[in-house]
């Protein structure tokens, strides 16, 4: 376990001089009054009949400068297990409510199904840094469905990183209402053909909050199908970030790979930076992203009070129906009115 003070971990902090993190300086975002910069947490795991957990010492493939402080700090790394052809019925909770560093891997073996809930909210002035780990078996499926949504004043980084065997499947709908800053990041990684991904995800942030949604996408096998789309919804003062890249190896023929990052700016004081990216070295792929930055439609609210409905629930309707695109393929009907009962609040 790593022994540093809170200045010395912060000096170690990513920062807008390192290219993945140019518009999200972690190091000028903390201060030594943020709670949980030298400590370990654990999360709060509600686990399914079948699934086990297991504390052990060893950190499963840990890289990248917040990972592997998150492997320092926390002594322990929680194993959670679904074994081979399980279909879990109901989902592994994690809620993740307190600041500080904590690692977890999770091995969905061969055939089996797992459902992730995945939440994070903690008091004021915590910093938080979670290593997620995640191994998917050959015909496994796993769905994760993430919110954060810390006070304005704390600091969020959760990193996941998985590896997909050949003809697993992976679904991810993410939802952040950001903070002082939070950037969820996740890096999946193909290891066989045949593999399905859906990577989508949304942020609504108000005040002076921050969100990074990075994704990293490296694709070694061929016939896999993936898919990314982020909503962005930003106003006052706020600060949206997206940045997804597609890797497809020489290896991964036939992929097709789609990404998109939307956004609307509610206010001419907030900013958007989105960086979408294809690096593709196979010839017969079907890949492309977009990008659109945006306001409100003006003829589209002109119309709706036309017709009566007042001009801050035009915006509202308007607003969260391109949010909910995000949500659209997820098939969980409780989940998915989960998510959008959390936009309309927000929009209330």
């Amino acid at each position: 376990m790593i022994h540093m003070q809170p200045d010395a971990v912060i000096s170690h902090f990513p920062h807008k001089r390192m290219e993945a993190w140019k518009w999200t300086d972690l190091r000028m975002s903390v201060s030594e009054e943020h709670m949980g910069l030298t400590r370990a947490v654990t999360p709060r795991l509600t686990l399914p009949d079948g699934v086990s957990c297991s504390p052990g010492n060893r950190h499963h493939g840990s890289s990248g400068v917040m990972p592997t402080l998150a492997a320092g700090f926390a002594p322990v790394c929680w194993n959670i297990r679904v074994p081979t052809g399980l279909n879990v019925q109901g989902p592994l909770r994690i809620d993740n409510l307190s600041g500080g560093h904590a690692c977890m891997f999770i091995r969905v073996d061969k055939g089996a199904s797992l459902d992730i809930e995945e939440y994070h909210q903690g008091p004021d002035r915590r910093f938080s840094n979670m290593d997620l780990q995640v191994h998917l078996a050959e015909g496994s499926r796993l769905r994760r469905v993430v919110v954060q949504n810390d006070p304005g004043n704390a600091v969020r980084v959760a990193t996941a990183c998985i590896a997909a065997e050949k003809h697993s499947i992976l679904e991810q709908y993410m939802l952040s209402f950001g903070g002082a800053l939070s950037r969820l990041e996740t890096r999946l990684y193909s290891e066989g053909e045949g593999i399905e991904a859906t990577m989508n995800g949304a942020y609504l942030l108000d005040g002076r909050r921050h969100t990074d949604m990075t994704g990293h996408v490296e694709i070694a096998g061929s016939h896999c199908t993936v898919r990314q789309s982020v909503k962005g919804v930003v106003t006052d003062k706020s600060r949206g970030v997206f940045q997804g890249k597609f890797h497809v190896k020489q290896a991964a023929q036939h992929t097709d790979a789609r990404m998109r990052h939307d956004a609307l700016m509610l206010s001419d004081t907030t900013e958007v930076r989105a960086r979408p990216e294809l690096e593709i070295y196979a010839d017969d792929v079907a890949c492309a992203h977009g990008n659109t930055i945006g306001a409100l439609d003006e003829n589209v609210l002109f119309y709706m009070r036309q017709r009566g409905i007042p001009q801050a629930r035009s915006r509202s309707m308007l607003t969260e129906a391109f949010v909910a695109e995000a949500f659209d393929d997820l098939d969980d009907a409780a989940s998915k009115q989960s998510l959008l009962t959390r936009v309309q609040e927000w929009l209330a």
